[in-house]
């Protein structure tokens, strides 16, 4: 149990400093390439990404050690670019090519999907948007949807696999419809512009992610806290309804009632 938890706080530590590297990456990318902010916003921008990888870092606590040191660098990643999408509709290739790269090395060892689902799922997430915005093109004469979407679908794919794509566009359709109204409430005019679609996509991947390797659903911290009380007692009466999905967090694997 201690062990279990030195591990939990030593990488509550390392994701939420993913918020600090998102922060240097943004700063080191926005001088490079000439793209600048708001003074106010950029003295706001590092205690913003800071509390976004303490939120991050509060919800995958049930993952095993082993996919849970995979999400540190994956975290960084998709902060900066869900940030740079929100402020400069740009989804940058220095980001999206190492998290797709990264996807696949995790998933040399199926962490989170078989390897040959996981390359088909870089090349069905790319083409996927791809022919969409194609089809788009045809009626519109011009793109609906950026290249950046196209790549960031493809590393989100190399990690979770071609299998989870639609459940994945599906929940960032969702998030997009959702930014959009809040935008359109606050600004009427906000209708009339293009939404950046990254940013659904970087919180649909990082839900996802939280579900882990082989998991029928979503381990998030609260799920353990709120039921684990009654785990045991409906695991022995056989009626249980979360235990098969409940982590154990003294052997830091998932644990299901009825197997051995």
């Amino acid at each position: 149990m201690l062990l279990s938890l030195l591990w939990h706080a030593l990488f509550f530590t390392t994701l939420l400093s993913a918020g600090l590297i998102a922060f240097a990456l943004i700063t080191w990318l926005e001088r490079v390439e000439g793209v600048n902010g708001r003074p106010q916003r950029l003295r706001l921008q590092g205690p913003l990404l800071t509390a976004l990888g303490l939120a991050l870092a509060t919800l995958p606590l049930s993952l095993a050690a082993a996919p849970r040191w995979g999400l540190a660098p994956a975290a960084a990643l998709l902060i900066a670019l869900a940030w740079l999408d929100w402020r400069h509709r740009w989804l940058p290739d220095r980001l999206t090519q190492p998290l797709l790269w990264g996807g696949l090395l995790c998933n040399l060892d199926a962490r989170w999907a078989p390897l040959e689902d996981a390359v088909l799922g870089a090349v069905a997430g790319y083409g996927a948007l791809w022919l969409l915005n194609a089809l788009y093109r045809l009626t519109q004469r011009r793109n609906g949807i950026g290249q950046g979407d196209f790549k960031l679908l493809a590393a989100l794919g190399a990690w979770l696999g071609w299998t989870m794509l639609p459940l994945l566009v599906f929940l960032a359709a969702a998030f997009g419809l959702g930014i959009a109204l809040a935008r359109g409430l606050h600004n009427r005019r906000a209708w009339r512009t293009p939404q950046p679609f990254g940013i659904g996509l970087a919180a649909a991947g990082w839900l996802c992610l939280l579900t882990g390797p082989g998991s029928p659903g979503p381990q998030w911290n609260f799920i353990y806290f709120t039921a684990s009380t009654s785990h045991e007692i409906e695991a022995e009466r056989g009626s249980a309804h979360f235990a098969p999905f409940l982590p154990s967090l003294a052997d830091g694997h998932f644990s299901a009632a009825g197997k051995g």
